[in-house]
């Protein structure tokens, strides 16, 4: 099940998995493609948005949050998935904030996700 809203210049959704995991996400940037369906340079739009990651972490790093936040290793499933990213435990839930593109064909993101997985 997916529950998704747009508001302003961001976006969220929540998903919920099987064995109770749910992941929390919010695009706090987006850079679309052309009008070809791809983006005429890609390195630009992906250093774009490392920049803006760049940016925002400081919003998470210096937020009330940040005294609970542990650093977490990235994987290599994160970097397999991520351009660039960060990523911290909160209790038992991960926070990764990161550049991210699904697809060839569609936007580049920068996302802040939230996962709690569910029960083993």
């Amino acid at each position: 099940m997916e529950t998704s809203w747009d508001k302003g210049s961001v976006g969220g959704w929540i998903q919920t998995f099987g064995g109770g995991a749910v992941s929390v996400s919010f695009f706090v940037w987006i850079r679309d493609v052309d009008e070809s369906g791809y983006f005429d340079d890609l390195d630009a739009v992906y250093e774009q948005g490392e920049q803006v990651l760049a940016n925002f972490l400081p919003e998470i790093e210096e937020s009330p949050l940040a005294g609970h936040l542990i650093e977490a290793e990235v994987t290599e499933a994160d970097r397999d998935e991520f351009i660039k990213l960060k990523k911290w435990t909160l209790d038992v839930r991960i926070l990764t904030a990161g550049v991210i593109q699904h697809d060839t064909d569609l936007p580049v993101m920068v996302m802040v996700v939230l996962e709690e997985p569910g029960a083993a």
